[in-house]
């Protein structure tokens, strides 16, 4: 049985994944920040504790990150949507059909695409899905101690 979420070796619900990204989840959840240290290209506000940051009351939980994506207008807004829906759908399927094998031992089917045109628009919605949550960065985000929160994503994105 997989842990739930967000535990150590868990799986991301489809319900993580909106327009408000990482870093607004990390907001939320504070306690998570400290893994993603040292990572400057996404979070160049977070840091590992050192006695000057300490003397400057430094608390990385207190450390407001922004989102990568902010401002829209309403055609981006819907086709943001439009993207992020396709790629929960599909990542939802996907996500089922690793559990199955999982958990009964079922071999997994995937999505399979049914257009040529909505292959092309789950590749649009993967990369506004990296903008918002930098996979590269959550497999191998790692706290002061060398602990990491090994995120499971099981499946090919």
């Amino acid at each position: 049985m997989a842990s739930v979420f967000p535990s150590t070796n868990s799986i991301p619900p489809v319900t993580f994944y909106n327009l408000n990204g990482l870093a607004t989840w990390l907001n939320y959840n504070p306690s998570y920040k400290q893994y993603y240290i040292n990572n400057p290209t996404y979070f160049p506000n977070l840091y590992q504790m050192n006695s000057t940051l300490s003397s400057l009351n430094y608390v990385i939980e207190n450390v407001p990150l922004a989102p990568n994506v902010i401002t829209l207008s309403y055609n981006q807004h819907m086709l943001y949507n439009k993207q992020l829906n396709l790629f929960r759908t599909v990542y939802e399927f996907n996500s089922n059909a690793y559990m199955n094998y999982r958990n009964y031992g079922t071999s997994p089917i995937y999505y399979n695409f049914k257009t040529y045109t909505e292959l092309t628009q789950y590749k649009s919605s993967v990369s506004l899905i990296n903008k918002l949550y930098p996979f590269d960065v959550m497999a191998n985000a790692r706290n002061s101690n060398g602990s990491t929160l090994s995120w499971v994503i099981p499946f090919p994105l």
